[in-house]
Parts: C-alpha cells; structure tokens; sequence
C-alpha cells in the first residue's frame, strides 16, 4: 500500500481545498482562512488514527473547520484585527490566486452577503450551496437537528433575498 505519510499526504491533497472552500464561503480575509485550514488539517493529522478510520470524513472535518475558523476569527478579535466583511475594504484581495476556483463557483455578492448572515446561517447554507448537501449530514456537520438545519436555511434564504435585493418570489 503505501506509508501511512504517504496516506495523509493524498488525504491532505483530496481534503484540504474542501476545507479551503468551505471557508471562503464564510470568511473573506484569505490569512484567516489559512489559519483555519491549516489547523484544521494539522487535527487531522492529530487524530489521524480515528479520521483515516471514518467511511466520509468530510463531516468531521468541516466540523473541526468551523471550530478552527471561529478559533482564528476570535484571535484577531482578541489583537484588535477585524474579520468582520463589512468593516474590511476591497474584499476581492484577500482572495488569493489559489482561492480563486472558490470565488468562480459563487458570485462575489453572494459570497459577501454570505458572511452578513449568523454564523449558525452562513455554515448552512454554505454546506448546502457549496457542496449540496443532504440535510442529514449539514445537521451532523453543525452538530445539530435536521430540523434546526432547515429553520436555518429557511432564514438565511430569506435574509439573502434581502441583501442581494431579490423579491420575495426570485
């Protein structure tokens, strides 16, 4: 088979811009997401012997992932560096070139008004519009009911017709 670095390091490949773009849905300040995926993937390598084990460990690690990016995002708080979208400039920059196939997948707006939304919306709806995910496993990712998943995509639905400036039908 291989050497269990060889293993991770084609988990890594497969795994880590997963991560990359699940963030970008939810942050738009590219160092922050960098802090997030790397410490996302050095918990994988940490409890390596129970992920290489999981049939899917995308649940697990877009769990961590929200968990580390809050982590990051609280950090800059604490140095007084915001991540808040609406407090940053020109958010196209912090964007780099290796974040774009993320940005080509969703309009930048949307992206943007994405991160407007609470946290417990913008991860939803970023599971489901990303990676168009059964409701079941959003629920297992947030760590929360299927029923809360759907009143959390319902809200998020509605405040981003809002802030894109679509009618209620569109």
């Amino acid at each position: 088979m291989g050497t269990g670095d060889d293993v991770f390091e084609r988990f890594f490949a497969r795994w880590e811009p997963q991560v990359r773009r699940y963030l970008v849905w939810l942050e738009g300040d590219a160092s922050v997401i960098d802090d997030a995926a790397q410490e996302t993937m050095i918990s994988a390598h940490r409890y390596w012997t129970t992920v290489c084990g999981l049939e899917n460990p995308r649940a697990w690690l877009f769990k961590v992932a929200g968990q580390r990016l809050g982590d990051a995002q609280a950090a800059r708080r604490r140095l007084g560096s915001s991540t808040d979208p609406h407090l940053l400039p020109d958010q196209s920059r912090f964007v780099r070139p290796r974040d774009q196939f993320a940005v080509c997948d969703a309009r930048t707006d949307i992206l943007e008004s994405v991160r407007k939304l609470p946290v417990q919306q913008a991860r939803a709806i970023a599971l489901q519009a990303q990676y168009d995910l059964p409701l079941d496993e959003i629920a297992a990712i947030m760590g929360i009911s299927t029923g809360s998943v759907k009143t959390h995509l319902h809200h998020a639905r509605k405040a981003l017709r809002l802030l894109l400036g679509e009618d209620e039908g569109g």
